[in-house]
């Protein structure tokens, strides 16, 4: 996609006021989106590798979350050969929240029906029905369907 048309629908997917639109605007600048996901204001998807970002079915993500597929280093440390890796798979799982400000970094996989807490930083990938918080984010909790006793 074009630089200009790619930073229209990136603008149109920060701004828009209703969630199936800044869905839309994330589909149309690459990212690929499941069905009936929520996305809340202000969410930045990397703008450079949308691509690699895979957002599965009925996944849920906080106003103010960043997904970003690569690492950004300044000018000077890349003419130093520091800080540059490719851009990694981000993969979120069918059912998981990433909550308000939540930060994904390259190359996570946050497993199926997780729960990313606000604000947390997540670095590594995050097992299927757990709770990670923090930064960086730590495991704090296994989730259970109401009434699971084990």
């Amino acid at each position: 996609m074009g630089s200009k048309l790619g930073r229209f629908w990136r603008i149109i997917a920060w701004l828009a006021p209703m969630y199936k639109v800044r869905v839309a605007a994330h589909k149309k600048c690459g990212v690929r989106i499941g069905r009936g996901v929520f996305m809340g204001a202000q969410v930045m998807i990397d703008s450079e590798y949308p691509e690699y970002v895979k957002i599965e079915d009925g996944v849920a993500i906080g106003p103010g979350a960043m997904i970003m597929a690569h690492g950004g280093a300044s000018v000077l440390h890349r003419s130093m050969g520091l800080f540059h890796e490719p851009p990694q798979e981000i993969v979120i799982e069918r059912g998981a929240w990433i909550a308000a400000g939540a930060i994904i970094l390259p190359g996570v996989t946050v497993g199926r029906g997780s729960i990313v807490g606000a604000g947390a930083v997540v670095s590594r990938d995050v097992p299927p029905l757990t709770m990670v918080v923090g930064n960086p984010a730590r495991a704090v909790q296994k989730i259970k369907r109401k009434g699971d006793q084990s």
